[in-house]
């Protein structure tokens, strides 16, 4: 940040102007020497084990190694990379490389790999990626950076610095994102980060909470070469498949179900015989399903004394994670869950998907995807079989 101060300002305020200038300097200074001390090696990896807890009560756990070496060709990074990562919560485990041109992912599951067009998305989630990340924000729009009290981390001391990157009320409510950094203070490296947040998503206030311990550091290690962001031969191409599963078609019987919702009551697609059912295919977090939450409810509100049943069935989310989330979005119509047969017989491989079953139990229509037109087309397509004899 440049300060510009005229020739002729009175003393005192010049000391005043240049004590800010100094603190903003070394606000953003300690963000940059973090930065510089991971830049100052030519290679780096370490393992780290991240906890994330957002719109879902559920809380997601991921074990990961890194490795990070410098490639000054590499003009949008820097850096060759390869991030593993697995999900203990998740059948979720995979590796992605980039080697300077395109990036890779490898699926440890089945020894397949595939081309990923995104590789800043791994990047950013890294520890200097996220760094980055923080001091470009910084230079677009400063906000406080403060240095607390050290503290003792497996009995290390570690200084503490926070990042305030957002403080803001609205309505009386107290939005925030705050970035904890512990930084060990033997070797000048982060041992923890914690981001705390409140944040409000479609009138419903989450918070968010993310937290990452590092560890294992190695350092400009002698043996890393680019041979270490090349495809292992044991890994396979994905076989594409060419002629993706169709969702079933309109007209035929619509494949029986029984579920329980969260609150542990049990519903059949057969005892449901006689109305028309809107099956809301989703998860928790998903944009498409997050955006037709309001003109779900407001489609119940609007048919709920006609024969109309919206059912939300979710393959992933547990019944904790549901029962927060219909209370914190005010949902008025049922979620089931354990629906993962459901998802395979009605060849679901994308989220939101709808379907429209009649009541003969039929399937009178299904679509994929939120668009702006969402409430209308439901509307449209459900006043068509309330109509239908």
């Amino acid at each position: 940040m440049i300060c510009f101060v005229k020739k002729l300002i009175r003393p005192s305020l010049f000391l005043i102007v240049f004590l800010y200038c100094s603190t903003v300097d070394a606000q953003i200074s300690s963000i940059q020497n973090l930065i510089d001390k991971v830049e100052s090696y030519n290679n780096f990896s370490y393992q780290s084990i991240n906890k994330r807890k957002d719109m879902s009560a559920d809380t997601t756990v991921a074990l990961n190694k890194e490795l990070f070496s410098k490639a000054p060709n590499d003009k949008l990074f820097g850096y060759l990379y390869s991030i593993e990562t697995n999900h203990t919560t998740e059948t979720f485990h995979k590796i992605d490389l980039y080697n300077g041109k395109r990036l890779t992912v490898l699926s440890i599951i089945d020894s397949t790999f595939f081309a990923e067009g995104a590789p800043y998305i791994p990047y950013s989630q890294s520890l200097i990626g996220a760094l980055k990340f923080l001091k470009e924000r910084y230079d677009k729009k400063p906000f406080i950076i403060t240095m607390l009290k050290d503290t003792i981390i497996n009995g290390v001391p570690n200084s503490h610095l926070i990042a305030t990157v957002n403080d803001t009320i609205d309505n009386n409510e107290h939005f925030y994102s705050n970035r904890n950094y512990y930084i060990d203070k033997q070797t000048g490296l982060p041992s923890l980060v914690i981001i705390k947040g409140r944040y409000k998503y479609d009138g419903a206030v989450n918070d968010y909470y993310d937290e990452t311990k590092y560890f294992d550091y190695k350092l400009d290690q002698s043996d890393i070469t680019v041979a270490n962001f090349v495809i292992p031969k044991k890994f396979k191409p994905r076989k594409e498949q060419t002629t993706p599963l169709a969702l079933l078609s309109t007209g035929t019987t619509a494949p029986d179900w029984t579920l329980f919702d969260a609150n542990g009551k049990t519903v059949s697609l057969s005892q449901l015989r006689g109305k028309v059912v809107v099956l809301d295919f989703y998860f928790i977090g998903c944009s498409g399903c997050m955006l037709s939450l309001k003109p779900l409810n407001a489609i119940y509100e609007k048919y709920k004394n006609k024969d109309l049943i919206i059912a939300s069935l979710t393959e992933r989310d547990s019944k904790k994670a549901v029962l927060d989330f219909e209370k914190r979005y005010n949902i008025k119509y049922t979620g089931y869950i354990n629906a993962a047969d459901i998802v395979k017989s009605y060849h679901v491989t994308a989220f939101p998907t709808f379907y429209f079953i009649d009541k003969e139990g039929r399937i009178g229509n299904v679509f994929v995807s939120y668009n702006d037109d969402f409430e209308e087309k439901v509307s449209s397509v459900v006043d068509a079989l309330l109509s239908k004899k």
